[in-house]
C-alpha cells in the first residue's frame, strides 16, 4: 500500500484502515489470531470488516475480484452454469 502516499486521497484512505486495525487491536491483543475467516474470501473484510479493493495491495490473487471477472465473462458472452444436484 506503500503508493497511496502519492494520491491524499489514498493516503487518508489507508491511515483510516490503519486507525480502524489499531482501535481493534487495542480492544482486543489477540484480534488478529482470534477474528473468524471472511465468508467472500477478502483478507480485507476479515480482518478490517470492509472491502477496498481500490487500495488493496493483492488484488491480483483476489478471489472476491477473480469472481467478479469470470461473472461478468460469463454474462458477456451469454454463458448459464447449471448445477446438477
Amino acid at each position: 500500500m506503500s503508493w497511496g502516499i502519492e494520491n491524499q486521497k489514498k493516503r487518508k484512505d489507508i491511515l483510516d484502515l490503519m486507525d480502524i486495525g489499531v482501535r481493534k487491536t487495542t480492544a482486543n491483543h489477540n484480534y488478529v489470531n482470534e477474528v473468524a475467516k471472511s465468508t467472500n474470501g477478502c483478507w480485507m473484510d476479515q480482518i478490517y470488516g470492509l472491502q477496498r479493493c481500490d487500495i488493496c495491495d493483492l488484488t491480483a490473487n483476489c478471489p472476491v475480484r477473480e469472481e467478479m471477472e469470470w461473472q461478468a465473462y460469463l454474462k458477456e458472452n451469454n454463458i448459464v452454469v447449471e448445477k446438477k444436484s
